[in-house]
């Protein structure tokens, strides 16, 4: 890139000496401005780049959560189906319970009867 914008010329007594030390300092700034600018150019790219594998991250993360997601949907319904069971499974207990405690009341009362018999 050019950053020099003057070129010394022919001119009049003081006008070519002001001319001149207004034009260096302006080149002078040119050059400054023109390695800033190629700085920030420069850091861009660096941050694009880590853009990019920032968001190559955030995609792998975003799938991983997807499947997590499917995954807890899988575990919920097979937890239903648990809970589910083990309702089936406390009535059948509770009912052999009630079983169990009706057959022993009737042989209870089947022995005394036998005792009172006697």
């Amino acid at each position: 890139m050019n950053t020099k914008t003057y070129e010394p010329g022919a001119g009049l007594g003081k006008t070519t000496q002001t001319l001149r030390d207004f034009g260096e300092r302006q080149n002078s700034l040119n050059q400054k401005l023109a390695e800033q600018n190629q700085a920030l150019q420069m850091r861009c790219e660096v941050l694009a780049e880590h853009l990019g594998a920032a968001l190559e991250r955030i995609s792998a993360l975003e799938a991983a959560l997807a499947a997590l997601q499917k995954e807890q949907e899988l575990n919920i319904r097979r937890f239903h189906r648990c809970a589910a069971d083990l309702d089936k499974a406390e009535a059948e207990i509770d009912r052999l319970r009630l079983t169990s405690k009706l057959n022993t009341n009737a042989i209870e009362r089947m022995t005394r009867g036998g005792e009172d018999e006697a």
